[in-house]
């Protein structure tokens, strides 16, 4: 079984890309903290794709992963949108998407990366926190009735 390759996304995938958040994000609703990603639109994902740089795990020619980084400033990068799809998730795509993410983020010269994540999420913390991501200040979001924590990881 061949890895999954990792390149920079396109429009072109925008439409594939939106069922893989609208696939990964329904675990986060099954456990009670829903996501707007779950009903992404192909243009709000190409329009994502646009803005951003958004890196894509594809196998067999097919997207099966995503993973977002903003620019918020020279120093910080702002790492989003992490999604495997459902038939995808506990293969290691996920990780090699962060490494890859990571990666990429430290040949630009970020320092850190940033990311916020559901504060009751049941494994999502303590994997970024093995990753070295730390705890920086808990945050509410308009529209959610759940508390996110701010994380961030020094990358060079």
């Amino acid at each position: 079984m061949s890895e999954p390759h990792i390149r920079q996304a396109t429009v072109a995938v925008a439409e594939q890309l939106a069922e893989v958040y609208q696939s990964a994000y329904q675990e986060n609703r099954r456990l009670g903290l829903p996501n707007e990603a779950e009903s992404a639109s192909e243009k709000r994902i190409a329009d994502l794709v646009r803005q951003n740089t958004v890196y894509v795990a594809k196998k067999d020619g097919d997207v099966i992963g995503g993973v977002c980084l903003e620019d918020t400033d020279s120093d910080h990068v702002k790492l989003s949108r992490l999604a495997i799809h459902e038939n995808w998730k506990r293969e290691g795509v996920g990780r090699q998407l962060l490494d890859y993410a990571e990666e990429q983020a430290r040949h630009y010269g970020y320092a850190t990366i940033r990311l916020i994540t559901p504060e009751e999420h049941p494994y999502l913390p303590e994997m970024y926190r093995q990753r070295g991501y730390e705890d920086v200040e808990t945050v509410s979001q308009e529209s959610y009735d759940f508390e996110f924590l701010v994380m961030e990881n020094a990358i060079r």
